[in-house]
């Protein structure tokens, strides 16, 4: 399989697309070429043919009026999709006329390493990117699309540019020597049981490939909370006035905040399954556990008592022990010291590309 004969797809399609007017336009594909909708042979195929039909139709539009050039970056190691991005970032100084496309190619994990980069820099140089995420991996979650034909298809409209807010987790320790975070998520962030499942998931990929996220959450509903302290919580959530949302003191094993409601992680789970951004779940009984766990990955939970899905901008979670927290799929272990840990939404930052 030749990711080339994709990357000519996507640059063909970026050249006859009409949403960036007559300014220069740089697309840079950033594809993780061992992501699943590269390597399993039948997804590849129907992506190609999903890209000969809308470059079927972007022959009928116009060339760009303005210079369009393309180049492809196949990411070969952790991190190299960040380092990428900040090239890019070099470059865009020098060339501030010139609008740049970046189009991610892999699961979520190239996503959260070009998008946090892209936070680093200042709003003024953030402006001059557009982010368009193609749904190249197991999850997906994060992506414009769940489906390739869709998300490629906002190339030639009719289309409209939008911004779309971050999360920052911010740990107590950020900042200081030896200290962990801050990190970014551009879907979804968490901590508690759901973490412990992107922990596991991701440690045991190589072992395991494909899909394990279903196997972890049957797992963790019956040894996450002898692993993994549940008790003593203490949460308070503001909305975007800074008027309390929520105080909780209880034993948890669950918090999920969005970038927005109707979001889903663990490829398509739909934690926020309405306009609230927020959920957390209560600590339970076993038996329980089994009766709420099927609604809470079908996003059939809102009404449980031991749920609460609610909106806020900004969520201070307090605890006495050792937790996991992920962003957009990548986990990463707090201590004691590391609280109060805070997840809070920026205002709207990302450039990307909606349907109109």
């Amino acid at each position: 399989m030749s990711i080339e004969r994709f990357a000519d797809g996507v640059a063909f399609l970026a050249s006859r697309s009409p949403i960036f007017g007559d300014k220069p336009l740089d697309v840079t594909l950033i594809a993780n070429p061992r992501a699943g909708g590269f390597t399993r042979s039948r997804v590849y195929a129907r992506h190609l043919a999903e890209i000969k039909r809308l470059a079927e139709r972007a022959a009928a539009l116009p060339d760009r009026r303005a210079a369009t050039s393309f180049r492809l970056h196949a990411t070969q190691y952790p991190k190299h999709a960040a380092e990428v991005t900040r090239d890019l970032a070099e470059e865009a100084r020098a060339a501030p006329e010139v609008e740049r496309l970046v189009v991610t190619a892999g699961g979520d994990g190239t996503v959260l390493e070009a998008l946090s980069t892209l936070m680093s820099l200042s709003e003024a140089e953030r402006s001059r990117f557009v982010v368009l995420r193609l749904p190249m991996g197991t999850g997906n979650d994060g992506a414009d699309s769940r489906e390739l034909l869709p998300a490629l298809d906002l190339l030639l409209g009719p289309s409209r540019f939008d911004r779309q807010p971050a999360l920052r987790v911010r740990p107590a320790t950020a900042g200081k020597p030896g200290g962990k975070g801050p990190w970014w998520s551009f879907n979804i962030a968490s901590l508690g049981a759901d973490a412990f499942v992107t922990d596991m998931t991701n440690r045991l990929k190589l072992s395991f490939p494909g899909d394990s996220y279903k196997l972890w959450v049957e797992l963790a509903t019956i040894f996450y909370d002898s692993l993994w302290p549940t008790r003593g919580f203490e949460v308070r959530a503001w909305d975007s006035k800074g008027r309390e949302a929520r105080h909780f003191r209880g034993d948890m094993l669950l918090l999920a905040m969005g970038v927005s409601g109707h979001r889903t992680y663990g490829s398509n789970k739909p934690i926020l399954p309405d306009d609230d951004d927020v959920c957390l779940v209560r600590q339970m009984p076993f038996l329980r556990k089994l009766v709420v766990k099927g609604p809470l990955t079908a996003g059939r939970h809102r009404g449980f008592p031991e749920v609460d899905l609610f909106s806020a901008a900004r969520v201070e979670i307090r605890f006495a022990h050792r937790a996991l927290v992920q962003m957009d799929g990548e986990a990463e272990r707090l201590e004691p010291e590391d609280f109060p840990v805070v997840f809070e939404r920026t205002e709207p930052a990302i450039r990307v590309i909606r349907r109109a």
